[in-house]
Formats: structure tokens, sequence, C-alpha cells
């Protein structure tokens, strides 16, 4: 969910700041010192650093539902305040200045977003969804003590609170799946993980491989992993 909450943000940064993806980058992750000494052009940083549950709006009235004569009683989502701290970095502050403008014009600009014009499971969300910039939040932490824990120098930047509702009654029916990379090739120790690819035996000379691999055949044009890819 916060996923999508990232991609929605970046889509109103780009599109309604009218930035350049060639040009300049959007960033979520936590910008401390190690990541801001690998930027290599002009960066919008959009940190996510607090969840809470937005008080105000908390609501426990029950909701029962009839089939029949059968009742279910459920209670209402919970709504909950996603506070990002937005900055700008660029190696020129006047760049800086400009880019963190139109940031905070763009995200003015949406003071809420109807989920159907969200991303991903954003979508399902049964409340529109109110997005507030540039007021601090109550149980705002000291700006200087968050920076000194980032290792970092501060920046100009403003905050940007969204509100979402997680529904109490949420299943999960698979597993949580991460990113994952598969490395396919050959190997003489297994056990090492150390992959010898395909590709790097093709375009290997026979005086060049390794005691143990088979060298590339020489007839009908190459291995029969080549000749299966030619055809």
């Amino acid at each position: 969910m916060i996923q999508d909450l990232d991609k929605t943000l970046e889509k109103i940064i780009y599109e309604r700041g009218k930035l350049n993806r060639n040009d300049i980058d959007v960033s979520f992750e936590q910008p401390n010192g190690d990541w801001s000494s690998r930027l290599a052009r002009p960066t919008v940083n959009a940190w996510c650093f607090d969840m809470q549950e937005n008080m105000k709006l908390r609501t426990m009235d029950p909701r029962i539902t009839r089939r029949g004569s059968i009742g279910t009683t459920t209670f209402p989502p919970i709504r909950l305040d996603f506070t990002y701290l937005v900055t700008a970095w660029a190696r020129k502050v006047e760049d800086e200045h400009q880019l963190i403008w139109r940031t905070l014009s763009a995200l003015a600009q949406v003071p809420e977003l109807a989920p159907e014009n969200t991303e991903g499971a954003l979508k399902d969300q049964p409340y529109n969804i109110p997005i507030l910039v540039g007021n601090n939040p109550e149980r705002m932490p000291n700006l200087s003590d968050l920076w000194s824990v980032l290792n970092n120098q501060m920046r100009l930047g403003f905050t940007a609170v969204i509100t979402l509702s997680m529904d109490r009654t949420m299943v999960f029916e698979a597993p949580l799946a991460f990113e994952a990379v598969a490395r396919v090739g050959q190997s003489l120790d297994p056990s090492s993980r150390t992959l010898t690819t395909l590709d790097v035996e093709i375009k290997t000379s026979p005086d060049e491989i390794p005691d143990g691999l088979t060298p590339p055949s020489s007839n009908g044009g190459g291995s029969d992993q080549e000749r299966k890819r030619k055809k």
C-alpha cells in the first residue's frame, strides 16, 4: 500500500510540477549522508518518516451487515497519517529553491485525491485521500534532531501528510514476496554460488576456459545452447 502511495506522489510531482524524468530524479529513500553523496543529478526526496492514527477522524461506530437472520458486526477502517519530509537536492542553491517550489506547488494543487486517480491498491480506498502540505503536524520531531540522526546537513523542505484508510478485516491470502534476481549458468562448485554464464562460455576462447568446463563446440556453429537460441 505504501509503495503505491509513493508511486502516486511521484506521478503528481512529475506531471503537475512539469519536471523532466530524464533530468530530475524523485527518491523515497532516507536522505542520510551516504545517500546524498551518491547523487548524480537534481533530486526531489520524499522520505516517509512517521505513521500515526488520525485521532480526529477516528470512529468506532460498528456496522452491522445482515444476511437473513445472521448479523455480522464490523468496525470502520483505521485512518492513518503518513508524514513525508520533502526536500530538494542540487549543486546550486538556486536550483534547489526552484525545485522545492515546483514540488510544493504540484502537491498543493491536489488537496484531496480521488481513489480512481491513484496507483495500485490505493484505488480500493473507501474514502478520498486528503493531502496536507506545508503544515507542521502534531507530534512533529525537532528538525535539527532529525537531521542529526540522518547524519546530513539540513535542507530547505516541507512536510506532506497523506491520510489513508486501513481495513480492519483485511486478510492476506498470499505470502509476502520480495523482488528477486535469478542467475542462470554453470558452476563447478554449486555450494559457492559462483556461476559461469553461458554467454561468457560462448564468447571465451578455448585457451581461456577454466579446467573442468567444456568449451563451445566448433561444429555446427557453436554450443547446443547457442544453436537453440538461433532456432
